[in-house]
């Protein structure tokens, strides 16, 4: 029996009917660009994370965590070992309600911020409409500190629940966190499964108006129709990469079926069949035209895998 089989079985063993061979990245990412991974396995709670990671490491195989795919550049030449795609969370695991109309919540790192927001609109619950409009799973927010408007997921956070790669599971409360700009530290190999939100109920007419608000905005700004992975870079300070861009002379600028948004400079859209390459070849372009004329190094806000940027010297 070959290894590949055997591996597949003790896969199977552990998330049965959810481990797929070659699986094409593109479609599960909001860019649509990406090869396959050797090894797609969607995992369902934390019983399942422990004995994967116990597995991975044991067997010394490099393994990555998908969440819903924003914030994310893939190689096309695709990913070697195994993804891990977080099942989606379909709400609040545990909700207690304090005083003051205050409101403790535990939920899921695999649960949308779509569908995060719709839950808080449904329950009249205030505190998620700046995630309106913003893709990617509640983990993905968490590690890299989503925010918009003047506010971030920090904001409300109040635990973590992360699994070590030994599959230790670890609570860490909003002191022991690091968020920072766009980030949080993490141990390596450490995975976010679970974290707590401190929210309120609220006056359900007034949620649903400033969620409406908010995404009005969104949408009359940013290039929602077309795929993208969000802003590409981080925000320097006092200043906006979009600004800096498009001053640089690059917005519209077009590279294969990749193009820097006309309507934000920040976002590289995909206008069909766009490569990994395409995407990198403009964000090298950004960093080189914003350096030489601003003096400004811009810092991707976009992960990549299996991809690299080039120095600027």
């Amino acid at each position: 029996m070959s290894r590949e089989k055997v591996l597949k079985d003790i896969l199977e063993a552990i998330c049965p009917g959810r481990v797929e061979t070659g699986k094409l990245l593109a479609p599960l990412t909001t860019l649509k660009i990406g090869g396959p991974a050797d090894w797609l396995v969607t995992v369902d709670g934390e019983k399942e994370f422990k004995a994967l990671l116990v597995l991975l490491a044991k067997l010394e195989i490099p393994w990555k965590v998908l969440g819903k795919g924003s914030n994310l550049l893939i190689s096309d030449q695709g990913i070697r070992g195994v993804v891990l795609n977080l099942k989606e969370s379909r709400g609040p695991d545990r909700v207690s309600v304090l005083k003051n109309n205050l409101l403790a919540l535990e939920i899921g790192a695999g649960m949308s911020l779509s569908g995060l927001v719709r839950w808080g609109i449904k329950n009249s619950v205030t505190g998620l409409e700046f995630l309106a409009g913003i893709p990617g799973s509640l983990g993905g927010a968490w590690a890299m500190n989503a925010g918009s408007y003047g506010r971030e997921i920090k904001d409300l956070t109040t635990y973590l629940k992360m699994i070590s790669p030994t599959g230790k599971v670890i609570k860490k409360g909003k002191k022991e966190l690091s968020f920072n700009y766009r980030s949080l530290t993490l141990k390596p190999g450490e995975i976010i499964f679970a974290g707590g939100l401190s929210l309120s109920l609220g006056d359900s007419e007034a949620i649903r108006k400033e969620t409406r608000r908010l995404w009005s905005k969104r949408r009359g700004n940013q290039p929602l129709k077309e795929p993208s992975c969000g802003s590409v870079f981080k925000n320097p300070p006092e200043d906006f990469a979009g600004r800096l861009i498009e001053k640089a002379g690059l917005k519209g600028m077009q590279k294969g079926g990749a193009q820097i948004s006309s309507k934000h400079a920040n976002f590289i859209v995909n206008l069909g069949q766009a490569r990994a390459g395409d995407v990198l070849y403009l964000m090298n372009l950004s960093r080189k035209r914003v350096w030489k004329k601003f003096g400004i190094l811009l810092e991707p806000e976009v992960h990549l895998w299996g991809l690299g940027l080039r120095p600027l010297n």
